[in-house]
């Protein structure tokens, strides 16, 4: 007898066959798709970091110091500053995640310097009434800015903890003409530091006593003068007025207190300014590094250069000279240049009073100023004033007014040839890591 039709049971398997046939196709589907958004991601995070990066080496081009340390304030030129945290590559202890095999490695350093762009001036905001919450806000432009690039935590960030890099910009002007920066005007709501940075206002100020002034390259050669450098407005003490960006601490003697929660840096939820500086998220590592002509480079596991800082070091012998490294590396034996000094191994000099040593020491390189020397203040607390110009063998050594005598100097005397700053983000749909290399040379070429 012929069958016109399927068994109940011949249906159900010819459905269920239908059902895993379609089970795995969006399974195939799902697996094309979170691909398909993990490249999006990481082709976004690409672009996003070629930006950051262009905006980097625009501004490292325009750099307006002299990399050769102890410059006169009357050649007007600014500065160059760089700030080597505890962290490196290297290290876990300094509170690095290692949540999924991720290490964010080095974050903490800062980078501040004078550029100018003479084809595409700077732009910023200024109060042009007053500093109170109605003022009017004006546009202002300059072909010279100071610039902040530093790295903050990112709140409520984990797996893996990341970082968020900002680019704080402040226009520098010397005069302004307007409200409130007119004599005897600029006190108002303007009396600290988080007033001023959390308002909508783009000028490079110092601040001398309970007044703020607009900068000039000259007064940005001073480091008083400089973007978070004086919190307190001193003017007769205070040297080498420290970089407060990794300090959450009120300024003894005034009733100033920037928020514990940002350390110094006034972007938290109630600025402004909140969003503004923000160049990259998701950030594993900030490192800016320096070259050193005399430090030894082997080779690791594989023949991959290594130098210090980096993962695999020392390895075998040296097989070449110079590279880019932390300030402070502490490696000062070269075979290859027994005679050599390394040029950034150590602290610094102590009379720049920057040095420091321990984990939690923050290296500095800095262009520095001679205008120490003849300011008529006794920076090293010695009792004597300007000893190195007043004329007199003030140390005994028969000899009148030698560098010896000098009561400050900068921590490294070494001119700087070049920099390297690595920017290393992590991208959390595909959990890649991308990083990416800024060079910039200080050698004429």
């Amino acid at each position: 007898m012929t069958r016109r039709g399927m068994t109940l049971i011949e249906m159900m398997i010819a459905l269920s066959a239908t059902l895993l046939l379609m089970a795995a196709v969006a399974q195939v589907f799902a697996v094309f798709g979170g691909a398909i958004s993990g490249s999006r991601a990481v082709l976004d995070l690409d672009g996003r970091m070629r930006t950051a990066a262009w905006r980097l080496r625009t501004d490292l081009a325009g750099i307006t110091a002299r990399t050769v340390p102890g410059g006169e304030v009357a050649a007007t030129e600014g500065y160059l500053e760089i700030i080597e945290g505890p962290a490196t590559d290297v290290t876990d202890a300094a509170g690095l995640s290692t949540v999924a095999g991720v290490v964010s490695g080095d974050h903490d350093d800062v980078l501040l310097f004078t550029t100018r762009n003479s084809e595409a001036p700077f732009i910023g905001r200024a109060p042009t009434v007053s500093a109170s919450a109605a003022a009017l806000v004006d546009t202002f432009e300059s072909t010279v800015a100071e610039v902040a690039w530093f790295a903050r935590p990112t709140p409520g960030s984990s797996d893996p903890v990341t970082y968020t890099v900002y680019r704080r910009q402040l226009l520098v002007m010397g005069y302004i003409g307007a409200d409130p920066f007119l004599e005897g005007e600029n006190t108002v709501g303007w009396s600290s530091w988080a007033g001023y940075f959390n308002s909508p206002c783009d000028v490079s100020v110092r601040r001398e006593g309970s007044l703020l002034f607009p900068n000039t390259l000259a007064d940005l050669s001073r480091r008083e003068s400089r973007f978070m450098h004086n919190v307190a407005g001193l003017t007769t003490s205070g040297f080498p007025f420290p970089f407060v960006a990794h300090q959450a601490a009120s300024t003894s003697g005034t009733a100033e207190v920037l928020p514990a929660a940002i350390e110094g840096l006034v972007f938290d939820a109630t600025s402004q300014r909140r969003g503004e500086d923000v160049v990259l998220s998701h950030v594993l590592g900030f490192d800016v590094r320096v070259f050193d002509p005399a430090v030894p480079v082997g080779l690791a596991a594989g023949g991959t250069p290594v130098a210090p800082g980096d993962p695999g070091f020392p390895g075998p012998a040296a097989v070449a000279s110079g590279a880019y490294v932390d300030l402070g590396h502490g490696v000062t034996l070269n075979d290859l240049l027994p005679l050599v000094p390394a040029h950034f191994a150590g602290f610094g000099d102590p009379r720049s009073r920057l040095q420091a040593a321990g984990s939690s020491a923050r290296r500095t390189y800095d262009t520095w100023s001679s205008h120490y020397e003849a300011n008529g203040r006794d920076e090293d607390g010695d009792s004597l004033v300007d000893e190195s110009l007043n004329g007199l063998d003030d140390d005994g050594n028969d000899l009148i007014d030698d560098a010896v005598e000098k009561e400050t100097a900068p921590p490294y005397g070494f001119p700087l040839r070049g920099i390297e700053v690595r920017i290393r983000c992590y991208e959390p749909t595909s959990r890649q890591v991308r990083q990416i290399t800024v060079r910039h040379t200080f050698v004429p070429h």
